[in-house]
């Protein structure tokens, strides 16, 4: 009974890989003709991740990896909830939306501990904020092309970025911007030092207080 389904028989809509292939060929040769360049930081400390909360108190940011991204939400202004104040003060939510391709992460991106971006890395978007922004992904949206032409595997993902909020994060990947927004972005603590000090500070340099009060 299956050779008197209502379908043309003649046009294969959804095994045909050549056609799928087509497709994705033309979302790669679209993001990179309309993206931008980005780089993927990746949580290299994720042995101490918290499975049951999703939290890691650890997180290590230790590489970074250019991939070409497309900007899929407003590109005249953030999205989210923006600025707004709530019960702990001012609090600013600019998110941005950005398409990658699976074809794309997969050639710069590692693929021998996880196969698609994931929850809780970052991404540098080195254009915006005139410095340069870290942002981190709260979903990785794997349906956004609906398994066009019958495709398992998504063509692209959708990653739902929110503006990074550092917490003691250690970032240091090699690339100046990256680790210099990182630097000036994270919390500090300004101290004013008396003249006249045993030894002169490098900036970078981890700073403590021995017994012997020579630190």
């Amino acid at each position: 009974w299956w050779t008197n389904m209502p379908t043309n028989l003649y046009f294969n809509n959804y095994k045909s890989s050549g056609e799928q292939n087509l497709v994705e060929d033309l979302i790669v040769e679209s993001i990179k003709m309309m993206g931008f360049d980005a780089f993927y930081l990746p949580n290299d400390n994720d042995q101490a991740r918290d499975l049951l909360y999703g939290e890691d108190p650890v997180k290590k940011f230790e590489s970074a990896f250019p991939v070409e991204m497309y900007l899929s939400s407003d590109p005249l202004d953030y999205i989210g909830k923006k600025d707004f104040f709530s019960k702990f003060g001012l609090d600013i939510k600019d998110d941005v939306n950005v398409i990658v391709s699976r074809r794309t992460f997969q050639q710069r991106v590692p693929q021998n501990s996880f196969q698609r971006p994931r929850e809780g890395d970052l991404v540098y978007i080195p254009f915006l904020n005139g410095t340069g922004e870290l942002y981190e992904i709260t979903f990785a949206d794997q349906d956004k092309d609906f398994h066009s032409l019958g495709r398992v595997v998504p063509y692209f993902y959708e990653l739902h970025l929110e503006k990074f909020k550092f917490s003691h994060e250690l970032i240091e990947t090699g690339v100046a911007g990256i680790d210099e927004v990182a630097t000036f972005g994270s919390y500090q603590i300004t101290l004013d030092m008396a003249e006249g000090g045993l030894r002169n500070y490098e900036k970078g340099e981890v700073v403590y207080q021995a017994p012997d009060q020579l630190h």
